[in-house]
């Protein structure tokens, strides 16, 4: 969803949330109270637009999703050729990891996430659209390999996108296991991520 279909005071208690995570609150213990706090809004006007508490931590985790996806899909769009872009994207892959505050450590730091996923699934149906965002900008990202003959046509549009998503996947795991790679710096790294996809792609 865009921004302008929240209320100034959705997106008020949104920000609180998101406020109240970034200063190391427990989602689970949270109170209806101090989220009402942190978004200046009294605790009724919190029932005026939300069913629970459940409801307003979903929604206001999957808007700082949309928001670090928007920025992140800006900062590749902003690259103008192929190489830069797919480096673009390995660097922020970088900074979310090592920003304790980013979403994708958030997840991973709760330790309970089937207990989130409860909280998440009556908002499942924007997952898919976050997916379809990214396999767009993975296309746009093939057909400029192409038109500047840095990679072949050869494959199908699946395996291309494969070959994107998995050396993706292997960077996530050297930046996850950093410190088991010690004669591999995150440079390093990047190049050998790249070197695969140009060969895979040819």
């Amino acid at each position: 969803m865009d921004n302008n279909t929240y209320t100034d005071k959705e997106l008020a208690i949104f920000n609180g949330v998101i406020d109240l995570i970034n200063r190391g609150a427990n989602i689970y213990s949270v109170t209806v109270s101090e989220i009402a706090k942190a978004s200046g809004v009294g605790k009724g006007t919190i029932y005026e637009y939300f069913s629970s508490k459940e409801e307003v931590i979903s929604k206001a985790i999957l808007y700082k999703m949309r928001k670090e996806t928007d920025y992140a899909i800006a900062r590749v769009e902003s690259k103008t050729n192929f190489k830069d872009k797919y480096y673009e994207a390995l660097k922020i892959i970088v900074e979310n990891f090592d920003n304790k505050f980013s979403t994708i450590n958030f997840l991973l730091s709760t330790g309970r996430l089937d207990k989130l996923y409860a909280y998440l699934v009556d908002e499942e149906e924007l997952i898919p659209c976050y997916i379809s965002r990214i396999e767009s900008l993975i296309d746009r990202l093939l057909l400029m390999g192409y038109e500047e003959e840095i990679i072949s046509i050869e494959e199908s549009q699946y395996y291309k996108r494969m070959v994107i998503i998995s050396s993706i996947a292997a960077f996530l795991n050297y930046v996850n296991n950093r410190e088991g790679y010690c004669d591999i710096d995150t440079e390093k790294a990047m190049d050998y991520c790249y070197k695969m996809v140009v060969k895979a792609l040819n």
